[in-house]
């Protein structure tokens, strides 16, 4: 139950067409994480074994609250920045909690998670679609020069999102070989073809990754066998084109529609201050923004500037040390997950994440799916033991 609430509040909360659906799931996700905790708190050694397991994450999470009070102290009270930062860390305890009541009832917690998350997500799909046909919403929008399908969504770019982990749920169940596999083998080509359609280019992009890191074992393979190398060349090509003057070129700027010029503004500012002060969760975005307003067509249509990088949103709010402690973590957890569909979603989604600012939010829906199994615990494992009477023993 609380984990189909969860989902229709994130649907809802997406949905901007009418305010008070927006507001009923800005508010419900919260109401609904504050429970979860409340009835799915049975002891305080819950929360140490939290801590213990995921030290690194806490500790960047204290430089970003370091950073919020230092951000609020030099330009004054910022009750939504105070609220970003605070309740990042309730919504991945919530899911920690979440992810224990699943493993207390279930032998296979992590497939019976996806069949619930396929619920939720087809029920919403349903309701929601019906509602924007019979009120006459407008399905197709678009924005700059691109357009996509929107259903129920007033940006083509959430129902991408949405689409593209209804994919990965229903590959997930079809991959296990779980009944009715032929089902939910319908249901990923409906999502798949949805992505196309929306035009959302990174929802297609981390579900092309993860669909080939599925079906093709030698690329899964090489991924997980080599993924710190992956990562850590990606990363650092990363930010040389971070540092890099090219990011104003036009062809640049083209290419990643706009994203080289933020990255740029952003590089611009650290020359003149330093790299290991950070500004807190979306702390540094609207000094991005008020800066280079004056001088910047599209920054003069946004009442709040993105900087669609995680990892430059990850940097800017904790500094590089915090940086440092937030890839620690993602290494750290990456190394003992074993069970590979599992590391292929986490590994897809990082990639999705050098282009856009999700995994400091997660409650939205696809950063929800990565943080509900960064903090999962591994299913127990068995083998079979040769005795008539035990055939087999929980190890």
């Amino acid at each position: 139950m609380l984990l189909f609430l969860f989902i229709t509040f994130l649907v809802m909360n997406a949905i901007t067409y009418n305010i008070n659906i927006f507001l009923i799931g800005k508010y419900g996700k919260l109401a609904t994480a504050i429970l979860g905790i409340i009835s799915c708190q049975k002891s305080i050694f819950q929360f140490i074994n939290f801590a213990k397991r995921h030290s690194l994450i806490l500790i960047f999470w204290f430089f970003c609250m370091c950073f919020t009070f230092y951000t609020v102290l030099d330009k004054g009270l910022n009750i939504q920045l105070i609220q970003n930062n605070i309740l990042f860390v309730v919504f991945i305890y919530f899911f920690y909690l979440l992810s224990l009541e699943f493993r207390k009832k279930y032998f296979r917690p992590h497939i019976h998670f996806f069949k619930y998350l396929v619920i939720a997500m087809n029920a919403n799909f349903v309701f929601w679609t019906f509602i924007s046909v019979v009120f006459s919403f407008e399905i197709w929008h678009t924005l700059e020069d691109r357009s996509g399908l929107g259903l129920f969504y007033e940006n083509y770019l959430q129902l991408g999102i949405f689409s593209c982990v209804a994919a990965i749920a229903n590959l997930f169940l079809v991959m296990k070989r779980v009944r009715n596999r032929e089902f939910y083998l319908v249901l990923y080509f409906l999502y798949l073809l949805l992505v196309i359609l929306s035009n959302s280019r990174n929802s297609q992009f981390i579900l092309l990754i993860f669909t080939l890191l599925s079906l093709f074992p030698y690329l899964k393979n090489l991924a997980i066998n080599y993924l710190y190398i992956i990562l850590f060349l990606l990363l650092g090509g990363f930010f040389m084109f971070f540092t890099s003057e090219y990011l104003l070129a036009e062809d640049i700027s083209g290419f990643t529609t706009g994203r080289s010029v933020i990255w740029y503004y952003i590089y611009e500012y650290y020359t003149q201050t330093s790299i290991f002060l950070g500004h807190g969760i979306f702390g540094l975005n609207t000094t991005i923004l008020e800066n280079n307003i004056s001088y910047n067509y599209y920054f003069q249509r946004l009442e709040f500037l993105y900087f669609h990088s995680s990892y430059i949103e990850v940097f800017c709010a904790s500094g590089l040390v915090g940086f440092f402690f937030f890839c620690a973590y993602l290494v750290k957890f990456l190394k003992r997950k074993k069970q590979y569909f599992l590391v292929i979603i986490i590994i897809s989604v990082l990639l999705g994440g050098l282009f856009e600012s999700f995994l400091v939010q997660p409650t939205i829906m696809i950063s929800f799916l990565f943080w509900y199994f960064m903090v999962s615990i591994e299913e127990r494992r068995y083998r079979v033991v040769s005795t008539k009477s035990k055939p087999l023993i929980g190890i």
